[in-house]
């Protein structure tokens, strides 16, 4: 009988070990983010020390986004918030922060924020004229990834090691992607990237191509520019309409019948953060060589 209540308590201690050591591997740091990118980030820094949700979810405009009643449900148990300075959160940031006062909210962007730089050369806006999407930029992800490391391992020290290590592999594999799309694009010649809404300016200005978003600071574009437009794209032999899912492609469709232009469909919102770049890397290419 004292063998039997021996074998008991002892299978009883190992239970409360097992129960107490796998409660430890549940304190994951709670994080939303705006867009899936980041959460491509967040997850790679975090790995299995975080639960990442997206506030706006696949084909949906960051710009007119309302967050549902369940995120903000859910945002009232979050830890942490990165945001990117996409549009929506300008009206939810402070929202976010009345529901849940506990929160840290973790600026993205830092100094890649752009004060909207216009040049005039062709007559309408090229550039980085209105384009928040610094994520585009592979470098720029880097920055990111970096602001991201450092918030969990202030959030959660213990984990620091943990997350360096998870960073370094993100940022071999990002100055990797980098190199990739340099080396891919360094013999284009036709360098314009012609886009429907000005999504790829990080992107351009990272490797020498010049954005030209027919939308003009959100407003679809005036007749009298598009024939600009249309005159420009001619003469520079442009046969490639860059459009995306989220926003109203109309004049985009337009000005490539006018100038007899392919349409590509591109998205700087997808998850998979490195195989679309290279993905979008190649649509460059194709897009640029005269048919």
């Amino acid at each position: 009988m004292y063998r039997l209540l021996f074998v008991i308590l002892i299978s009883q201690s190992h239970i409360a070990v097992i129960t107490v050591a796998h409660a430890g591997t549940q304190n994951h740091i709670n994080v939303f983010v705006s867009i899936l990118p980041q959460k491509y980030l967040v997850e790679r820094v975090g790995g299995d020390r975080v639960t990442v949700n997206v506030m706006v979810r696949p084909g949906l405009n960051p710009e007119t986004y309302e967050p549902t009643p369940r995120q903000m449900a859910a945002l009232s148990e979050t830890d942490l918030y990165f945001r990117i300075a996409v549009p929506f959160e300008s009206v939810w940031i402070k929202r976010i922060s009345s529901l849940n006062p506990a929160i840290r909210i973790i600026e993205c962007c830092g100094d890649l924020v752009i004060d909207d730089p216009v040049t005039h050369e062709h007559e309408f806006h090229t550039g980085l004229v209105n384009d928040a999407h610094v994520w585009t930029s592979p470098q720029n992800a880097i920055v990111l990834a970096e602001i991201i490391r450092s918030a969990l391992s202030e959030f959660d020290p213990h984990s620091a090691d943990y997350f360096e290590n998870n960073y370094r592999n993100l940022i071999s594999e990002l100055n990797e992607l980098d190199h990739y799309i340099s080396t891919e694009l360094a013999s284009i010649k036709n360098r314009y990237l012609l886009v429907a809404h000005p999504s790829w300016g990080h992107f351009a200005a990272a490797y020498g191509l010049e954005q030209i978003p027919i939308e003009q600071h959100g407003v679809e574009i005036k007749a009298k520019q598009l024939s600009r437009l249309v005159e420009f794209a001619r003469r520079e032999k442009i046969k490639t309409v860059y459009i995306q899912k989220q926003f109203n492609a109309a004049s985009a469709r337009i000005l490539a019948r006018e100038i007899d232009a392919g349409i590509v469909e591109l998205d700087p919102l997808a998850e998979d953060y490195i195989n679309n770049l290279r993905h979008v890397t190649q649509a460059f290419i194709a897009g640029a060589i005269p048919e």
